[in-house]
């Protein structure tokens, strides 16, 4: 949303500066007046596609990026080119794809919300530190196009069953259940709760880091995020979260696919505004990992914000 705001910023400004070095340069006589009306106009068609990059740290991140394409099957084409090493050389800096550079996509279907992919035999040829992270960035960037909810892989003909080198089972279907960024914080086996949570990328440009945690919690996931988004000190290094710590949510319900979140005071900042950032992590996280559309904050019973799931990528 902000590079898309940005980028339509640059496009007007660039259009004036134009105009203004068109009037500039004409010749300062009578007979070569030229009446310009200026009229500028917003270009809206400029859509972005959320896409899950590598970063230095070996995260993959939330990006934002240009896809060819206006069907979940031209987009997703477009998709796995900037998935794939050197196929894009228009990716934000510091951020690359994942799949192998020599990778080739034979085919692609798409039935009943489920996205079959065929590769090459060099989709194999992937790091053993860096297979789980491709299905995560392949699984997470494709389920976020319109009608997509999961993926099937397959090898040449062969469907991709474990990975390449750890032997892991895969599940025939992948969907985010399979999480992304894991991190693993349980020390018993019983009650184990998986939450994905999103932070923000300790970095000059904005952005998202999504992190599924396995820890031993049995409470409510929401719980589990504002606590965690809250918490003095986050264990994952160059993530950080700007919800205050003194922040408490109060109560929360959820009703025909809305969730309500009370909050006290310190859900605002010291100008009794809530930051972006806090509004993107917590809703975020919470259509990661509840079946909602919306999700409205209150403070105190006043309502102060409703963010809509299709109104953010």
């Amino acid at each position: 949303m902000l590079r898309k705001k940005a980028l339509r910023k640059i496009l007007v400004t660039t259009f004036a500066v134009f105009i203004l070095l068109v009037m500039y340069l004409l010749p300062n006589t009578k007979s070569n007046v030229l009446n310009v009306e200026t009229k500028v106009e917003y270009v809206d068609n400029l859509e972005t596609d959320v896409v899950y990059l590598l970063n230095n740290d070996r995260y993959l991140v939330k990006c934002n990026l240009l896809l060819e394409g206006d069907s979940a099957l031209t987009k997703a084409q477009s998709m796995i080119k900037s998935l794939t090493i050197n196929q894009n050389k228009n990716l934000p800096s510091g951020f690359t794809g994942i799949i192998p550079e020599k990778t080739k996509l034979l085919d692609i279907n798409l039935k009943d919300k489920i996205l079959t992919l065929k590769f090459s035999e060099e989709l194999l040829t992937i790091n053993t530190d860096l297979e789980e992270r491709m299905i995560e960035s392949l699984v997470y960037s494709l389920t976020s196009l319109d009608g997509v909810e999961g993926i099937t892989i397959l090898v040449n003909d062969a469907p991709l069953k474990t990975l390449p080198n750890s032997g892991k089972t895969l599940p025939e279907v992948i969907t985010r259940d399979f999480g992304i960024n894991k991190v693993y914080e349980f020390s018993q086996k019983d009650e184990i709760a998986k939450v994905t949570i999103y932070y923000l990328l300790d970095n000059d440009e904005t952005y998202y880091v999504p992190v599924t945690k396995y820890v031993n919690d049995d409470r409510d996931k929401i719980q589990i995020i504002i606590d965690n988004l809250s918490s003095n000190y986050i264990y994952q290094p160059n993530l950080t979260s700007f919800l205050d710590n003194d922040a408490k949510l109060l109560n929360y319900e959820i009703y025909d696919g809305l969730m309500v979140l009370e909050f006290n005071e310190h859900l605002f900042d010291g100008e009794r505004k809530i930051l972006e950032e806090v509004l993107y992590t917590i809703s975020y996280s919470v259509f990661d990992n509840y079946d909602v559309n919306e999700v409205m904050f209150q403070v105190g019973e006043e309502e102060v914000f409703k963010q809509l799931r299709t109104e953010i990528n």
